[in-house]
């Protein structure tokens, strides 16, 4: 057995394991704050499906498609669709035809839904203060990076995962 001691697991069986257990303990975080209440019983933070719709707009950089917003929030176009009416119903985002394609919808943010995003992105401040009583800000600093870093290389993962994908279909439909 190749390791530091006798008794003793090899390096990088040893780094594994902490590795497993550190994203373990993430998903078991984002499981717990899914799930958490505020004092007054409300949810602590926002996951239900119109906040997701909002930060997929966001987060597009623009106003996109139904079939943008399906691939976004990992749902069909049809799902997408029938947020996106709801939120526009609700005030929240405006529908309108796209300029080069008059059979596509797209969805853009109404002042009102930036104001709806700006107040999920402030939790409770009690809540807050509570539930991060006695860390330092510097490791809060330095965990904030790591998830940071880590959530990039997801999305970075899922993005050439899926030019995977259309490439292989593409190969697919051109030797047909």
């Amino acid at each position: 057995m190749d390791s530091d001691r006798p008794g003793q697991a090899p390096p990088l069986l040893r780094d594994h394991v902490e590795a497993t257990a550190f994203v373990h303990e993430i998903v078991m975080t984002a499981d717990a704050l899914r799930m958490a209440r505020a004092f007054d019983g409300e949810p602590a933070m926002h996951f239900d499906t119109r906040s997701r719709l909002l930060r997929a707009i966001e987060r597009c950089g623009g106003a996109p498609t139904f079939t943008d917003l399906g691939r976004l929030l990992d749902i069909s176009r049809q799902a997408a669709r029938t947020h996106a009416l709801a939120a526009a119903e609700a005030g929240v985002v405006e529908l309108f035809q796209a300029p080069d394609d008059r059979r596509a919808w797209q969805v853009a943010l109404t002042p009102s839904g930036r104001s709806a995003l700006e107040q999920q992105r402030k939790p409770r401040i009690a809540w807050i203060f509570t539930l991060l009583n006695g860390l330092e800000p510097s490791p809060m600093r330095t965990t904030r990076h790591v998830l940071h870093v880590i959530r990039q290389r997801l999305e970075r993962y899922e993005t050439d995962l899926r030019a995977a994908k259309r490439a292989l279909v593409s190969a697919a439909s051109a030797r047909r």
